[in-house]
C-alpha cells in the first residue's frame, strides 16, 4: 500500500528536477589568461626581411668586481699570427639590434682604421659559442665586432699608453653601450685596460694575404689620374731603397706602378718639405711602397701619420721593423 502510493509523487518529483536542470545556463568559464613571462618576448623580423633581429638590456650585464673569480695563475695567449681564413658567410648578413641595422662587411677589405673606446668580456661568457660557432675562451686574444667579417685579425692599440697587439675577431658586439670593439680578457689585460673597463683604442684591419714583411695599403693613384703639383725644390726619391732594421714606420701607399709611388712622394714633399730625410720608397718584390720613417717611438710615428692625413688625405698604418 504504502509502495503504491507514494509512486507517483515520486514520479513527479523527478520530473520536475529534469525540467529545472535542463532551463539552467551553462556556468560561465573564466576568460583565458596569457601564461607569464620573466622577460618580454623578442620580436623576430618580417619573413621578407631575412635580418635577424636582437634585443639587447642596455643595462650593466653584471654588478661587483667582473674580474672576481679569474684564477691569475691560468696563462694568457700572448701572440696570434695572421692568416688567411674562410669569411664564414653566416655571420655577414645584415641583424638589427635594438632597431638598428648591422651590415656586415662581405670581405676583408683595407685600409679600415677605427678609432673609439674598447670594452672586455670575461668569465661570463667563456665556454659560450661565438657569433660564427667557435667557443670563446677569455685567455685567448679574440674579440667581437659588429660589422668585421669573421674572423679577422686587427691590431689594436691602446692610445692611452701606446701597447698594440694583434686579436683574432670571431664573435659579435659590443652592443648597447657606446663601443667599437669587445676585447677578451688576455687581450684587455695584456693592454692594460682591465682596470679602467674600457680605454680609447684605434683598430686596424690586417690583410694575410698580402705580404707579411710590412702591412699594404694600395692608393687610388693605381686606378685614378693623379695631378702632380709644381716640382718641389727638394729632390724626389726615385730609386726604391731598403728600411733601416728596426723603428716605427709609417706606410702611406702601395702601388703596382712604380711612376705612382713617384708622385705620392713628389706630393708629400711639396706639402711636408721637412719629411724628405724620413720618406722611402720600396720595392717589396710586388709592390712600391711609400713609408716614412724610421721613427724612434709610436707617438712620432703617429703625429706623421696624422700629418699626412690632415694634410694629404692619406690613409696610413703604423708598423715596426
Amino acid at each position: 500500500m504504502f509502495f503504491k502510493l507514494n509512486l507517483p509523487g515520486l514520479i513527479l518529483l523527478t520530473s520536475l528536477l529534469a525540467a529545472c536542470h535542463g532551463s539552467m545556463p551553462p556556468r560561465p568559464s573564466a576568460p583565458a589568461q596569457p601564461p607569464a613571462t620573466a622577460t618580454p618576448p623578442v620580436t623576430s623580423a618580417p619573413a621578407s626581411s631575412g635580418s635577424r633581429v636582437i634585443n639587447i638590456d642596455p643595462k650593466p650585464e653584471t654588478t661587483g668586481n667582473p674580474t672576481d673569480g679569474i684564477d691569475p695563475d691560468i696563462p694568457l695567449e700572448t701572440t696570434v699570427i695572421p692568416k688567411v681564413e674562410p669569411i664564414f658567410k653566416s655571420t655577414s648578413k645584415p641583424y638589427v639590434v635594438n632597431g638598428e641595422t648591422m651590415s656586415p662587411m662581405q670581405a676583408i677589405v683595407t685600409p679600415f682604421v677605427q678609432t673609439g673606446h674598447a670594452s672586455w668580456y670575461g668569465k661570463k661568457f667563456h665556454g659560450r659559442k661565438t657569433a660564427n660557432g667557435e667557443t670563446y675562451d677569455m685567455y685567448k686574444l679574440s674579440a667581437a665586432h659588429r660589422t668585421l667579417p669573421l674572423p679577422c685579425y686587427v691590431r689594436v692599440t691602446n692610445l692611452d699608453n701606446r701597447k698594440s697587439l694583434i686579436v683574432r675577431v670571431n664573435d659579435r658586439g659590443p652592443f648597447g653601450r657606446p663601443r667599437i670593439i669587445d676585447l677578451s680578457y688576455a687581450a684587455a689585460k695584456q693592454l692594460d685596460i682591465i682596470q679602467h673597463g674600457s680605454a680609447q683604442v684605434q683598430i686596424e684591419l690586417i690583410d694575410p694575404s698580402r705580404s707579411a714583411e710590412t702591412p699594404q695599403l694600395v692608393n687610388k693613384e693605381d686606378t685614378q689620374p693623379v695631378t702632380v703639383s709644381a716640382p718641389a725644390a727638394v729632390p724626389v726619391v726615385s730609386s726604391p731603397s731598403a728600411l733601416a732594421t728596426s723603428g716605427m714606420y709609417v706606410q702611406v701607399g702601395a702601388f703596382g706602378q712604380e711612376e705612382n709611388a713617384d708622385r705620392l712622394q713628389q706630393r708629400i714633399l711639396n706639402a711636408a718639405p721637412e719629411t724628405q730625410s724620413l720618406l722611402n720608397k720600396v720595392y717589396n718584390g710586388k709592390l712600391f711602397q711609400v713609408v716614412l720613417g724610421p721613427y724612434p717611438d709610436h707617438t712620432l710615428a703617429t703625429q706623421a701619420a696624422n700629418l699626412m692625413r690632415d694634410q694629404l688625405q692619406l690613409p696610413s698604418v703604423i708598423f715596426s721593423r
